[in-house]
């Protein structure tokens, strides 16, 4: 199985647990002032950083210590998981790339 598919395969089993939880972080921080659009945009990312987040670790084999390093320390991004999905198979590039 390719990682893609791996990767893919993990988040259907696990995705309720991740939107509930982005759900949960995301309700906590809205007040009188949040629009719904902004709400759901906040929603969208931190749906889309914790799959991220989740297939790095459950697929990848990557450390939360490694992932909070990436990308300066804002977190792992979905365009970063492909990247390492993509570059896996190439003997001339590894994880700490990242």
């Amino acid at each position: 199985m390719s990682l893609d598919e791996r990767a893919i395969n993990t988040l259907n089993e696990y995705f309720p647990s991740i939107a509930q939880i982005a759900l949960d972080h995301t309700y906590e921080v809205v007040t009188e002032e949040t629009s719904f659009a902004e709400f759901m945009e906040s929603l969208l990312n931190k749906i889309n950083q914790y799959a991220a987040e989740h297939v790095a670790t459950e697929v990848l084999g990557l450390s939360s210590r490694k992932i909070e390093t990436i990308n300066d320390g804002t977190g792992i991004s979905v365009d970063d998981i492909q990247d390492l999905i993509d570059t896996a198979g190439d003997d001339d590039e590894d994880y700490d790339a990242y």
